[in-house]
């Protein structure tokens, strides 16, 4: 689970040579200002810069990315780029070095620096729009088409709660109940009362009670078809066909209910199939479906 979240949210700078120098600075420049640290294992200011520049990056929110080359195994990257002494700093944009500083800088000077470089992209990712869009594919059930959209939000934001918010509706989507509820067990009480986290656990919940019926879906279809008017049969039934992802029918079935019995054990058909519109959310086809039938029952 450490390794979705990773996916979305890792800081940490990455060490390039040769090998990947063209792809990890000058190719990924292209969209996204690299930030490039020479450094040495013996330099001491390097080891005082080191964390100022990752603390830096990290809070530019995805706006700047971050690489370490060491000078003693990559001597002819450094002489490429004239580094007469370490720490040296240069920051790329569209495959060019365009900024550069030599030694330990205090943090305000290094804070300029990075936003600097990230203003001169100024194109970073709509999360907005983002958002919308990979809510539209949870809407659609098309969950790995949003956890792709809610990665890079991660990868844009990594403090984003619609992104990992996000992230567990479609690990609940793809019936990972435990990955899920992985991540929401190292969240803390704030994060957790964000109003779209709060929603997503909403929705891991429903789904972990609905989960305990899914063994018994043989046994309560085989009950209801052997007696229709068996409700407690036919809730059982629903709550197994929430749990294997059959939206449709598992509200079909409550909505049965309401039209045999309204008022059977307090209502708790319709409190169950509210439950369910209060989760998936409004704009759920399935929960635009049954509210139009439950409409015409109530109101017929």
């Amino acid at each position: 689970m450490e390794q979705l979240i990773a996916a979305g949210a890792s800081n940490d700078p990455i060490d390039v040579d040769m090998t990947n120098f063209m792809t990890e600075v000058v190719e990924r420049s292209s969209t996204t200002p690299v930030v490039v640290q020479f450094w040495a294992p013996w330099c001491g200011p390097c080891k005082q810069l080191g964390p100022v520049l990752e603390k830096t990056v990290f809070a530019a929110k995805g706006k700047v990315r971050m690489v370490r080359v060491n000078i003693d195994n990559n001597q002819q990257i450094a002489q490429q780029l004239r580094v007469q002494s370490v720490p040296t700093v240069y920051g790329f944009y569209n495959g060019q070095p365009v900024d550069a500083f030599a030694g330990a800088q205090p943090e305000s000077t290094v804070k300029q620096f990075i936003e600097k470089l990230a203003a001169m992209a100024n194109n970073g990712p709509d999360i907005a729009a983002i958002v919308e869009a990979a809510n539209r594919l949870l809407d659609l059930q098309d969950y790995a088409g949003a956890l792709s959209q809610f990665h890079e939000i991660m990868a844009a934001d990594p403090e984003s709660p619609d992104g990992l918010a996000g992230m567990v509706r479609c690990l609940v989507g793809m019936n990972d109940l435990d990955g899920a509820r992985e991540i929401v067990d190292q969240l803390d009480e704030e994060f957790r009362k964000t109003p779209s986290m709060a929603a997503a656990i909403d929705v891991l919940l429903l789904s972990e009670k609905a989960s305990k019926s899914a063994d018994s879906l043989d046994v309560a279809q085989a009950a209801v078809d052997a007696d229709p008017s068996n409700l407690t049969a036919r809730q059982d039934l629903a709550m197994a066909l929430f749990a294997t992802g059959q939206q449709e029918s598992s509200m079909d079935q409550l909505l049965e209910s309401i039209r045999i019995d309204r008022d059977w054990n307090d209502g708790l058909a319709r409190t169950q199939l509210l439950e369910f519109f209060k989760t998936l959310g409004p704009a759920n086809p399935n929960v635009i479906a049954a509210r139009r039938k439950l409409s015409t029952l109530l109101f017929a």
